[in-house]
C-alpha cells in the first residue's frame, strides 16, 4: 500500500500472485461464455486451415511440379487460395466477437468496482492520492479485461496450434522434427528467464506512472494553492523528475520486451541451421 497522501512512494504488491485471485475473476468470463467458445472454434478453424498451406506447398513441389500438371497444379493453387480466405475470415470474424466481449467485461469490471469504492471506508482514500486509485480504475481494469479475453483465447489457441504443428511435423518427417524439438528446451528457458525480468521491469512502469498521475492528479486539483504560494517551479521540477523516472522505467521494460524477438529468432536460426545438417 502506498505511504499516507504521497506520490513518492511506489506501491507494491500486498499478497503474491495466487491462481484464487484469477479464479474470482472468472465470473466476467462466464458471462459471455458461449461468444468466447464460438470465437475459439472459428480460431482453430482458421488456424488449422492455415496448416494446410505448406503441406500443399509440398504436394505442389513433389507431385504437380515435377510432373508438368498444370491443372493440379492449378486446382492446388486454388485450395491455397480457399485455406487463405478461410484463415482471414474466420480470423476477422474471431476479431469483432473478442472486441465485443472485451468491451462488455471492462464495462462490468469497471461497474463493480465503481460500486465497491462507493462502500469503501474513508480511510481508503485518506491513505491513498487519488492519482493512483483513479490508475487502478482505467489502467488496470484494461489489462485485465484484454487477459480475460483476448488473453485467455489466444493461450488455449496457441497451444492448439501447437498440438497440430507437431502432429503435421511428425507426418511429414519423424527425424527432422524431432531436431526441431530439440530447440524447445532452449526456448522454453530463455522465455522463463525473460517472463521475469519483463514482469518486475513493467511492474516498475506501473508504480512509476501512477506516482506520476498521483502528483499530476493533485496538481490539477489545487492548481489555485499552488498559485497562491508561487510554488509553479519548484512543482514543475517535481513533476519533471517523476516523468525522467516513468520514462527510464518504461525504456528500461522495452527493451526486455524487445529482446524476445530477437532471441527466438536467434534459437530458431540455430534449429534451421540443425534442420539443413541432419536433413
Amino acid at each position: 500500500m502506498a505511504s499516507r497522501n504521497t506520490y513518492k512512494e511506489d506501491e507494491i504488491l500486498e499478497e503474491p500472485f495466487n491462481i484464487k485471485h484469477l479464479l474470482r475473476a472468472w465470473v466476467y468470463v462466464k458471462k459471455h461464455a458461449n461468444k468466447m467458445l464460438f470465437a475459439l472454434i472459428l480460431s482453430a478453424l482458421g488456424a488449422v486451415a492455415g496448416l494446410f498451406v505448406p503441406l500443399i506447398q509440398q504436394i505442389a513441389l513433389d507431385e504437380a511440379i515435377p510432373d508438368k500438371n498444370t491443372k493440379f497444379l492449378f486446382i492446388l493453387a486454388g485450395l491455397m487460395i480457399l485455406t487463405y480466405l478461410v484463415s482471414v475470415v474466420f480470423t476477422t470474424i474471431r476479431s469483432r466477437i473478442m472486441t465485443n466481449v472485451g468491451q462488455d467485461i471492462i464495462y462490468d469490471i469497471r461497474r463493480d468496482l465503481f460500486e465497491h469504492l462507493q462502500r469503501l471506508p474513508f480511510q481508503y482514500y485518506d491513505d491513498r492520492p487519488q492519482g493512483k486509485i483513479l490508475v487502478r480504475v482505467v489502467n488496470y481494469v484494461n489489462s485485465v479485461s484484454d487477459m480475460l479475453s483476448n488473453g485467455l483465447i489466444n493461450v488455449i489457441l496457441e497451444i492448439i496450434n501447437l498440438l497440430f504443428i507437431v502432429v503435421f511435423m511428425f507426418i511429414v518427417d519423424v527425424k527432422l522434427s524431432l531436431v526441431v524439438l530439440c530447440g524447445v528446451p532452449v526456448l522454453a528457458v530463455f522465455m522463463f528467464w525473460i517472463k521475469n525480468k519483463q514482469r518486475r521491469a513493467w511492474q516498475l512502469v506501473s508504480n512509476k506512472n501512477s506516482n506520476l498521475n498521483a502528483y499530476l492528479q493533485e496538481n490539477i486539483v489545487g492548481a489555485r494553492i499552488t498559485q497562491i504560494f508561487a510554488r509553479e517551479d519548484e512543482n514543475a521540477a517535481i513533476f519533471e523528475g517523476l516523468s525522467n523516472r516513468t520514462r527510464s522505467a518504461w525504456m528500461e521494460a522495452v527493451k526486455y520486451s524487445n529482446l524476445v524477438w530477437p532471441g527466438i529468432d536467434s534459437i530458431s536460426v540455430v534449429i534451421r541451421a540443425a534442420i539443413l545438417l541432419f536433413g
